[in-house]
């Protein structure tokens, strides 16, 4: 249990175990504890060698994002339903163990001790049922909690000479049936066209989906390296959680291009960018907004976008806006392509994703991306076929929803919602 309130936490920046303190009065402030010529960033947008003492009335956009939400908050207030739940307390929870190289240390508490690790091929073989989940949650809430997003997933550790939960196991809903094995389709298919993504497994049941974080690099010598991580919300300044979550589907694919453009990252980001943005168009991911794109750091001068990450074909689900309400379906992307109050998520056609390509992300041929995406995507499709984990119902659903993808690579087509 944590102290009622929490005026002050200790941060760390990557290997700097006291990098600063972040403190919560009327205001929030984090001050940098270190000369700035010496200091990694908090966040991109808030370098030490600008000034040393940060305000805000909100939690820091690149704290915040990382904060439960969901799934994992609702299983969170169950187990700790007297202990309270505001950021403070939150980032005390997540610790060392949020995406990114941020940590969280309160002065003077003990530190949970390390959660027992747990080899991926036994999380593979692992028999799936919603009480075996939820006791996998409850056993590695302590390194599970720094990850963000709706869906049922939890962190946990496979070595033991990693002192960090190294992998990301995500299971299906009771409103999303096969969610595992839909998202490992669409990374088998982004993974087939050359999109970079994490590692990534799905159980032998095809119930759990096991990936690899991709915010860390664990080099020969046997050193981790943390990476800096913010997701687009962040760096655009949005704080998105509970009430507010619905700001992470306002805005544009094109505001995004244009944010990448203005840090000044290297061009072949954008042709990244557009990579993963046709690849929603054509699963029909309509769940692509501005937290399921991010950039991985160094500094400032050493950021890229980072690999495409919680991506799954919506369209073959429905969904009820209120209790009792009709079933309706996902028809439209998460964000528009464009910028400007005229334009709408609906999904483009042939001639605006390939205008969006060339002008707004700069890639010469985007047809050849698209050629590319699609030609993954019917190899996916017909391995599997074979593969006795994806259920044929799924399948099924998945190839009837990529057909109207497919027609992208088509010429003079126009693919319909």
């Amino acid at each position: 249990m944590l102290p009622d309130k929490i005026p002050l936490l200790e941060v760390a920046i990557g290997d700097n175990r006291s990098a600063g303190q972040l403190l919560k009065r009327s205001l929030y402030e984090f001050r940098y504890l270190s000369p700035a010529v010496h200091q990694p960033s908090v966040a991109l947008l808030m370098p030490a060698d600008t000034r040393l003492t940060w305000q805000d009335g909100d939690l820091f956009p690149s704290m915040d994002q990382n904060l439960p939400e969901g799934d994992l908050f609702m299983r969170i207030r169950a187990l700790f339903p007297k202990q309270p739940t505001t950021p403070m307390h939150l980032l005390a929870l997540i610790g060392r163990n949020g995406i990114g190289r941020l940590g969280y240390t309160l002065p003077e508490h003990p530190q949970a001790p390390p959660a027992p690790p747990i080899a991926r091929e036994a999380l593979l073989q692992l028999p799936f049922t919603p009480q075996v989940f939820a006791e996998l949650i409850s056993a590695y809430l302590s390194t599970g909690a720094g990850i963000a997003g709706v869906q049922p997933k939890i962190m946990v550790p496979d070595r033991a000479a990693i002192p960090l939960p190294s992998l990301i196991v995500k299971a299906a809903g009771p409103a999303y049936p096969e969610l595992a094995a839909n998202e490992y389709l669409c990374l088998s298919a982004a993974k087939k066209a050359g999109i970079k993504t994490p590692n990534f497994a799905l159980s032998d049941d095809g119930q759990l989906l096991v990936l690899d974080r991709f915010d860390f690099i664990e080099h020969e010598d046997g050193r981790i390296e943390r990476l800096g991580f913010e997701d687009i919300a962040a760096l655009a300044g949005l704080r998105v959680r509970d009430t507010l979550s619905d700001r992470k589907y306002q805005g544009s694919y094109q505001a995004i291009a244009e944010l990448l453009k203005q840090l000044q990252l290297p061009r072949e980001n954008l042709l990244r960018f557009f990579e993963q943005v046709a690849f929603s168009v054509m699963v029909r991911n309509g769940d692509a907004h501005l937290k399921n794109f991010g950039l991985l750091y160094r500094s400032a001068r050493d950021a890229w976008l980072a690999p495409m990450f919680d991506v799954v074909t919506t369209a073959i689900y429905r969904y009820t806006r209120y209790a009792g309400g009709p079933e309706l379906e996902d028809r439209t992307m998460a964000l528009k392509l464009l910028r400007g109050r005229h334009h709408t998520r609906a999904y483009p056609t042939n001639e605006a994703l390939m205008a969006f390509g060339r002008g707004v992300c700069g890639v010469a041929n985007p047809a050849v991306v698209v050629q590319n995406i699609a030609q993954a995507m019917t190899e996916t499709l017909q391995q599997a076929k074979n593969d006795d984990r994806i259920a044929s119902t799924l399948r099924a659903k998945i190839s009837a929803t990529w057909e109207t993808g497919l027609a992208y690579a088509r010429t003079g087509t126009r693919p319909s919602a």
